[in-house]
């Protein structure tokens, strides 16, 4: 299910991505990627992923992965076919949340569990926007990720909650 309930709850590097994001969307149209200025948005950029999406088969392809994500992430997935790597493929909650985003053309915001490396970090707050090309199709997924780091019984209230139950591997 698509959504971007609950954003106004999410960091505010999300929050501000998001608004980024809206503010290119005019008469409420997706913003085409041509639109998108790295130099505004540049205190985002570690924290963004540009993913590619190609069709027949649909597929996602990390272009752009910010210093932030790598750093705090299994592998480097930049350049792969999620089709073709573990735990990103279809049947993957996170295919399924980019799928959606490519279906209906919209935002989707998540709050999630992180899994990676660090511990540290409890949850994960994510946008996923989309991008149209100078043709009107759905092109690119611009997606903004913050990690959340949270005292043990923050994240234990968290991981029972519904908003919790999707697993992603960033």
């Amino acid at each position: 299910m698509l959504h971007y309930k609950g954003i106004e709850n999410s960091s505010s590097l999300v929050q501000k991505g998001f608004a980024y994001w809206q503010s290119k969307c005019h008469d409420d149209v997706i913003p085409q990627w041509s639109a998108i200025n790295p130099t505004e948005i540049k205190p985002l950029l570690p924290n963004l992923v540009v993913l590619h999406v190609l069709y027949d088969p649909l597929d996602f392809v990390e272009r752009i992965t910010g210093d932030a994500i790598l750093s705090r992430s299994h592998n480097n997935t930049m350049g792969q076919n999620w089709r073709e790597y573990e735990g990103r493929g279809p049947g993957s909650s996170i295919w399924a949340v980019m799928e959606e985003v490519v279906r209906h053309k919209q935002p989707s915001f998540h709050s999630i569990p992180y899994v990676g490396p660090h511990q540290e970090f409890m949850k994960v707050d994510t946008v996923a926007c989309p991008l149209l090309d100078d043709k009107g199709e759905l092109t690119r997924i611009l997606t903004f990720v913050d990690y959340i780091p949270t005292d043990e019984s923050d994240s234990i209230e968290h991981l029972s909650s519904d908003n919790f139950s999707r697993r992603f591997v960033l």
